[in-house]
């Protein structure tokens, strides 16, 4: 879903963006798209994304004897199946029935890890909880704040009292302790938002990694907040067109933007 914003104002999709590679959210500001949306791999993260969406149901139907079952998830990856081109009719304009077919097979490859983290959850009582919360709620809360100049939707705010935890979702895969960086810093600017819109302190959130059925808690750290603020100064500078210096990973060989990112930062750069 697009967000309407106010001049300057920064969404923090662009923010993971940027924690992801500044030289990324740098092209794309610029018009270059970041993903082919007829590419195998980014069909298979709209359609992990939406079978995400449903495991806190797939959940609250499961008692702590059952386990979930390939029969489960492939009902559940089904469903998904029948309506992912009503929802994402640009997306899917070109996708074949047989492509999405290969994406199908593809993500059935996952199912033995999906199962293995969905049946432990199962059996967790705080999970499950979270769950229930999850369930009461069937839409992204618009999250907003003047002083951030900053706007977001994560796919759910759950509230348990009186505190509120940001939950997102992840297609990839999960690290084998906790989040990834970026993964935090991700959920630490929905954090932020929370809580100058709400007025009250957001101390944690949740990464839901999809491929692996994994709920994993995220405690907000001072540190992240810092590095979020700091951030956002970083993007406004890269959006009103400062190209950051390029850092090398092992992802840029697959890069999009690989061809593009030979550019000599300016001296402005370095203060990326």
């Amino acid at each position: 879903m697009f967000l309407t914003k106010e001049k300057g104002q920064i969404q923090v999709s662009e923010l993971s963006l940027y924690f992801s590679c500044a030289r990324k959210l740098y092209y794309s500001c610029r018009g270059y798209e970041p993903v082919s949306h007829s590419s195998f791999s980014y069909i298979g993260h709209l359609i992990l994304k939406e079978m995400a969406m449903s495991y806190p149901y797939v959940l609250k139907d499961s008692s702590s004897k059952d386990d979930v079952t390939f029969e489960d998830l492939d009902n559940l990856l089904l469903q998904v199946l029948d309506n992912i081109k009503m929802i994402y009719p640009v997306e899917m304009e070109y996708v074949t029935a047989e492509i999405l077919d290969k994406v199908a097979d593809d993500l059935r490859t996952y199912f033995p890890g999906m199962q293995q983290g969905l049946s432990a959850h199962a059996k967790d009582t705080e999970i499950l909880r979270l769950s229930e919360t999850l369930c009461l709620h069937d839409s992204e809360p618009f999250l907003s704040s003047e002083k951030l100049n900053m706007i977001g939707m994560p796919y759910r705010l759950a509230e348990n009292g009186v505190s509120l935890s940001p939950v997102i979702i992840k297609t990839g895969n999960p690290p084998e302790n906790g989040v990834w960086l970026n993964d935090r810093l991700h959920i630490t600017s929905f954090a932020m938002l929370a809580e100058d819109m709400n007025g009250r302190p957001v101390n944690s959130g949740y990464v839901l990694y999809a491929r692996s059925g994994l709920f994993r808690n995220v405690i907000i750290r001072s540190t992240d907040r810092r590095y979020v603020l700091q951030a956002i100064g970083r993007v406004r500078k890269i959006k009103e067109g400062k190209m950051p210096d390029k850092k090398e990973s092992a992802l840029c060989d697959t890069c999009i933007y690989s061809e593009m990112c030979h550019v000599k930062p300016s001296l402005i750069s370095k203060f990326f």
